[in-house]
């Protein structure tokens, strides 16, 4: 049986088969090629171009299905191993013959002329034949290979270089993954575990696989016209588009002696001046850029022309035999009332009118739908103004009194008197640190009563003193006291005469904030100067112990 599917497999070598990159006209393809096949298991691996050295012969046979895809049927045969070195003597592991065979199929990932690399997938079957011992014997030949057959999965890398269109070198790598961790004769319960002539613990779960590389001459088959039409591709202008010879095999389907590739018009006949492109009116614009290919017209309206002369083409002018405007598809601008002024200058273009083209009921320059009294001339809005203030009657509280807006239209508030301005006036608390120590501000504060005295010669100034709520009651009142006269000589010192100044202290009473916090302390710590036009009573006149 062996050397049935030996002679079996030198036979097919002799017409062996492959698909590289072949064409829609060259739709089969043929390879001659021999490699080398590594092995990847449990003993350990020999790929990348170790020992021992196994030879393969195989072919591929190939049909094209698209300028992305081959489909192939592909074959193998030769021998497969490892060998190990023991004291500088070289043993073989394990020596199968293999046969292989498989259908998948390239993807041609990048289409050059010269250069065509390619990726490979297949599904196939593969069977070794232990060519040494049984292995149960250590020392020469201690073989532990077995017989084995089953499925595998080949994934794959190639080349094609082509010499010419039907002759090229091939090169192919393909990492074979085994269904099975058999056929080197190294898995669990095998005979090579049992006898130990294999650790246990080294025998992996991994199936064995394998690494081939392919080397060979590839050809293509199949009448080199692709487009049929009777002329060679090598001297077919079009070789994908059948053609006529006289045209070195490119059509020219409109007859016009202009082939279709360089036919701007390639289904109407033309002449050469316009690329093979018609010009029925001779306005030398081509019937298909042309708006109105049967008159005569000027590019700048598509080939039309424009009779009335109003800047737009006769074929999107409504109204072509009269001069009119975009707006209005080249009509005139009408004027739907007919009072004189056309639609677009007239802000009443439904209603004739003369202001403007709006009407006027009430004749007083404001068109009535502006006119808020569009019935009575007026000239606040359209509406009437007795008092001349700016305000139209009808929004004005006091027709005939002048007034302001902000009293629709009655007269603005009196200025106060000066006893008002006067008795109204307080000015901002002058405050203390502790004791009677004065603020950064103090000098200014004076300084501003001072100038109010001077505007106010008839007003009296009231000087109230006082403290916050730390300390004793008693000792804060004598504190405020000092506090209020000594704003009062300050006032006095800045040319105001005593006479008009009364000053007391009033202790921690009338806070103006809160006098647990440190905040609400510094505000309560001052001296309050208003003005009055009446001098104040002192019942209990303090106001002398100065």
């Amino acid at each position: 049986m062996k050397k049935q599917l030996f002679s079996f497999m030198m036979l097919m070598l002799a017409f062996s088969f492959t698909m590289t990159s072949q064409t829609a006209d060259s739709k089969f393809g043929i390879m001659i090629s021999g490699g080398k096949m590594e092995y990847s298991g449990d003993i350990g691996s020999n790929l990348l171009f170790g020992t021992p050295f196994q030879g393969h012969v195989g072919g591929r046979l190939g049909y094209y299905l698209s300028p992305s895809f081959d489909v192939f049927l592909a074959g193998s045969s030769g021998r497969h191993g490892i060998d190990e070195t023991v004291d500088n003597t070289q043993f073989h592991e394990f020596l199968s013959d293999v046969f292989q065979a498989n259908l998948g199929l390239h993807w041609k990932f990048l289409k050059g002329e010269k250069f065509n690399p390619f990726l490979s997938g297949a599904i196939g079957f593969i069977n070794y034949s232990n060519v040494l011992g049984d292995g149960t014997q250590p020392g020469t030949n201690d073989a532990r290979g077995e017989d084995a057959s089953g499925l595998h999965i080949p994934l794959g890398l190639g080349l094609r270089y082509n010499f010419t269109d039907n002759f090229g070198l091939f090169w192919h790598s393909q990492y074979g993954i085994g269904f099975d961790d058999q056929y080197d004769g190294i898995y669990e319960d095998s005979p090579n575990v049992a006898n130990g002539n294999f650790p246990a613990n080294e025998v992996t779960d991994g199936n064995d696989n394998y690494l081939l590389h392919e080397l060979g001459l590839a050809f293509s088959l199949g009448k080199q016209d692709a487009d049929g039409d009777g002329v060679a591709d090598k001297k077919d202008a079009c070789p994908d588009t059948p053609g006529l010879k006289e045209y070195a095999g490119c059509p020219d389907s409109d007859g016009d002696t202009i082939i279709d590739k360089d036919d701007a018009c390639p289904q109407v006949a033309g002449t050469a001046e316009f690329n093979g492109c018609p010009d029925s009116d001779g306005d030398k614009i081509i019937d298909k850029e042309d708006a109105c290919p049967e008159v005569a017209g000027e590019a700048r309206y598509n080939g039309c022309p424009d009779s009335d002369g109003d800047g737009i083409g006769d074929n999107v002018d409504k109204c072509p035999q009269e001069s009119g405007v975009s707006k209005y598809d080249g009509c005139p601008i009408p004027d739907s009332d007919g009072d004189g002024f056309d639609d677009d200058n007239d802000p009443c273009p439904n209603t004739p009118g003369t202001v403007g083209g709006c009407p006027d009921t009430d004749g007083d320059g404001v068109i009535d739908k502006d006119d808020a009294c569009p019935d009575v001339a007026g000239t606040v809005m359209g509406c009437p103004d007795s008092d001349g203030d700016g305000i139209a009657d009808k929004d004005d509280k006091c027709p005939t009194e002048a007034g302001v807006p902000e009293k629709d239209g009655c007269p603005a508030v009196r200025k106060p008197t000066r006893a008002e301005t006067i008795n109204r006036y307080c000015a901002a608390p002058i405050s203390f640190g502790s004791g009677s120590s004065q603020s950064e501000s103090y000098d200014q504060s004076i300084s501003d009563i001072a100038a109010f005295a001077r505007q106010y010669p008839e007003a009296f100034f009231n000087v109230s003193g006082y403290t916050d709520s730390q300390g004793a009651e008693a000792a804060n009142l004598r504190l405020s006291k000092r506090r209020a006269k000594k704003v009062a000589d300050s006032l006095v010192a800045a040319g105001i005469s005593m006479d008009r100044i009364t000053h007391e202290g009033y202790g921690e009473t009338n806070p103006v904030a809160d006098n647990l916090t440190k905040e609400g302390r510094e505000l309560n710590r001052r001296v309050q100067v208003c003005a009055s036009t009446t001098k104040r009573v002192i019942v209990n006149d303090t106001s002398t112990k100065r």
